[in-house]
């Protein structure tokens, strides 16, 4: 007899019965998006950021909002960000006006018009002057709030990835952006992204235009008793079962990661024997995780410095409540001072390598900590 589907996914937007609760926090983000609060929300990547605010738009359209998202991720300049926002909002709003009329009444700047995709599906296109781009600009911004006034309507906008601002005409952007939005009255935004020393700068530096704009929402784990009724519910609805004491070394292992829980469970599902995922599979699925991420590990590895390895090293070596500072660790590297060390941290916190909460650093990726340790840390970083 063939074996039911995978009841885990990773790897992408999960819904539906493969995501993982956070109620308390869906109800908090449709509560500021009711009140008109901008929210920032960050956490690193592949926390689940993506798939909550998803799952945050569909529970806001049945409450009469209407949603806008836009992924600010492959938006390399001004024109692309304009060309984006303006078929978001037709995409949206063509569920609620017909095609013609939004082709007639929602742009004047902009040109609209509709095509169809390799599939066959209908597909907005949009044309403007090249050289008028702060026009087209400050037009698409304030078009979504105009239908909403004359409509009646509320609104939110989730802008994915938004730290992507600061590299694509980042200060005309931003300033034009922060005119644009403290001036909305129909519309919630909530700025989303994962390289927080970015996104944390945008909205704490006094200097920059979106200084102190919105709620900061940092998202943290799920905790281990709604992890541990997911795990469980889900192995059942393959009808497969999972001890308490397996479920426990489960999310010990991925330390209530979100992506690497539900990729271990994937594949301890995918080598389980019979219909009970036993606590023993764990080590042989551990290694089968990391084999699967070691190349680009590897590829992070050799685009490092030599002192940045010694720190990862370092930090990978070292337990909660331990210093990265203490000197057995300076030393072990041939650090002089601690400013060495303090150089190369900060160098990787640039590249999301390494988060700092309450004065603590800690690897960012619980599996590339754990790859340093078992196949890195035994030896000296080579340079």
């Amino acid at each position: 007899m063939a074996k039911a589907k995978n009841p885990f996914i990773y790897g992408g937007r999960v819904a539906g019965e493969t995501f993982c609760n956070r109620q308390k926090e869906i109800k908090e983000l449709l509560s500021d998006i009711e009140a008109k609060q901008h929210v920032i929300l960050f956490s690193q990547r592949r926390f689940g950021k993506t798939s909550l605010v998803w799952r945050v738009l569909s529970e806001a359209r049945k409450n009469g909002v209407i949603p806008i998202y836009v992924d600010i991720y492959p938006v390399s300049s001004l024109a692309e960000f304009i060309e984006l926002y303006a078929k978001a909002i037709a995409e949206a709003l063509s569920g609620y006006e017909k095609a013609m009329k939004l082709l007639k009444g929602l742009f004047s700047r902009l040109y609209l018009s509709m095509g169809l995709d390799a599939m066959g599906n209908p597909q907005w296109n949009v044309g403007f002057d090249r050289n008028r781009e702060s026009e087209s600009l400050d037009e698409v911004l304030m078009t979504f709030e105009a239908y909403l006034k004359s409509t009646k309507k509320a609104g939110v906008v989730v802008f994915d990835e938004f730290q992507q601002i600061s590299e694509t005409n980042g200060n005309k952007m931003e300033a034009h952006l922060r005119t644009a939005i403290q001036t909305h009255e129909h519309v919630s935004y909530i700025f989303v992204g994962s390289r927080k020393h970015l996104l944390q700068d945008i909205f704490s530096n006094p200097n920059r235009p979106f200084y102190r704009s919105g709620k900061i929402f940092p998202l943290g784990k799920i905790s281990s008793e709604e992890f541990a009724s997911f795990i469980r519910e889900r192995f059942g609805s393959a009808k497969t079962a999972i001890s308490e004491k397996t479920i426990n070394a489960v999310l010990e292992a991925t330390e209530i990661h979100p992506y690497y829980t539900q990729y271990l469970c994937h594949i301890l599902y995918d080598i389980a024997e019979g219909t009970r995922i036993r606590e023993e599979d764990i080590p042989k699925a551990l290694d089968l995780l990391i084999s699967r991420e070691a190349t680009a590990y590897m590829n992070t590895w050799d685009l490092l410095t030599l002192r940045q390895r010694q720190a990862l090293v370092s930090l990978a070596d070292t337990n909660p409540g331990e210093s990265p500072f203490r000197p057995e660790a300076l030393q072990r590297f041939g650090m002089s001072q601690p400013a060495v060390m303090m150089r190369a941290l900060n160098s990787l916190l640039e590249k999301d390598l390494v988060d700092k909460e309450n004065g603590n650093y800690q690897i960012t990726d619980v599996f590339f900590k754990r790859w340093i340790r078992t196949y890195i840390s035994q030896a000296p970083p080579s340079p």
